[in-house]
């Protein structure tokens, strides 16, 4: 959900004191975003709707921002005195590694056409079985305390034979896109 004086701008400009679920679709098709987007913004899904904390992308932010004339969402932000609105209680897709079993398989893609299979080993280090496209290659051994979907993908170490090649980054555009335990 938006912050309150967010809300109250953009129901300034759309000419109404409230918004009701009916609503969502006109004014998502006037602002240039989807219905569902308009819904979370409002806070009109469920209460216990992982979605209902959800900030909206930066993307989808400057276009409300352009829409309320505002050149981007941190200049309106800044306008009405939300500029530090950097943080969110949110939920993830993710694989907890510290859960994992020794010996589980994991299979992650992301753009362009990056698709890596890695075992993990414990103690939050996994072995690269197989990587098509991607700078790792079969047999590095990297750190990864986190894996996280629509998240970069960061190793705290790579080694490879027998050589660290030092903290690394993958997925910057986008995030992973395919997260499983496979086995």
């Amino acid at each position: 959900m938006l912050p309150q004086p967010l809300i109250d701008k953009i129901l300034a400009k759309y000419g109404k004191d409230r918004i009701y679920s009916a609503d969502c679709a006109p004014l998502g098709n006037e602002i240039g975003i989807s219905e569902t987007t308009v819904k979370r913004m409002f806070g009109l899904v469920g209460a216990d709707s992982k979605e209902r904390n959800r900030t909206p992308r930066n993307s989808t932010m400057d276009i409300v921002a352009r829409w309320l004339g505002y050149d981007s969402h941190l200049a309106l932000l800044n306008d009405i005195g939300e500029d530090n609105y950097t943080s969110e209680f949110t939920s993830f897709e993710s694989i907890k590694v510290a859960e994992l079993s020794e010996g589980s398989k994991i299979r992650l893609c992301y753009c362009p056409s990056r698709n890596i299979i890695m075992t993990y080993l414990g103690n939050f280090e996994f072995k690269i079985d197989d990587s098509t496209n991607s700078k790792l290659i079969k047999g590095d051994r990297l750190k990864i305390t986190h894996l996280i979907l629509h998240q970069e993908l960061i190793a705290g170490d790579v080694v490879r034979d027998g050589i660290s090649l030092g903290p690394y980054r993958g997925a910057k555009n986008g995030g992973l896109t395919y997260l499983e335990i496979i086995d």
